[in-house]
């Protein structure tokens, strides 16, 4: 049988407002990396982070359980919805059924394929120390077919087979020593925060979906600022 054209989910829409604006810093950041394949978006990055910034604001306002206050956050929402459907629609149109660009939008594609979709490609994966003490950026290239990233930073070299991921949790087997650190979600740029300075981290990625665990990426070393 053969694949169907994949198709930009609306999952997002059944987010809670706080994953929402989440979902939604990724999606701007992702469009913002990108520009040069979504030059002309149905609606403009300014409107989109307006939008985005709104609904988390007054997500945080209605926490104080303020009736008019959590008001408020539900009509926010409700243009949040809209808005990001809007372009979702583009990225669909852009797209026209290739998972690849879908992904470098941070929009998710629906699982359409006549088969169960196969496991993710193996992460490229580029890590380096911020200028902050004790912290290292990691992240990895858009990759199609992907529901989520982990992402590991060890003082101890990483055995793959030591490692493996079930219901979207790290498993870690075996003799583990030194101190592990894994940030585990969907965007796939993270930064680890107070780790030892001065010293030598391994850092690598997994990313998975429904089929499974992708293989575990190049390891990097990277020493703590």
């Amino acid at each position: 049988m053969s694949e169907r054209k994949a198709k930009v989910s609306y999952d997002f829409k059944t987010y809670n407002p706080v994953n929402k604006g989440l979902f939604g810093d990724n999606v701007i950041a992702e469009m913002t990396e990108h520009s040069g394949v979504f030059s002309n978006p149905d609606v403009d990055m300014s409107s989109l982070t307006s939008v985005n910034s709104d609904l988390k604001t007054k997500t945080q306002e209605a926490l104080s359980g303020d009736k008019e206050k959590i008001l408020r956050r539900d009509a926010a929402e409700v243009v949040w919805d809209n808005t990001f459907s809007r372009e979702a629609q583009y990225v669909e149109r852009i797209a026209n059924g290739d998972k690849l660009i879908i992904a470098q939008s941070g929009y998710h594609n629906t699982d359409t394929e006549a088969q169960p979709v196969d496991k993710p490609a193996m992460p490229h994966l580029d890590a380096w120390g911020n200028k902050a003490k004790g912290s290292i950026h990691a992240e990895i290239k858009a990759l199609a077919n992907i529901r989520g990233i982990v992402f590991i930073a060890s003082t101890q070299p990483i055995d793959s087979n030591s490692l493996s991921i079930k219901n979207k949790q790290l498993k870690m087997s075996g003799n583990i020593t030194g101190d592990i650190e894994a940030i585990l979600g969907t965007k796939r740029k993270v930064n680890f925060e107070g780790l030892v300075s001065g010293t030598t981290y391994y850092i690598a990625a997994i990313a998975f979906n429904a089929a499974g665990p992708s293989d575990i990426s190049e390891i990097i070393t990277v020493v703590a600022p």
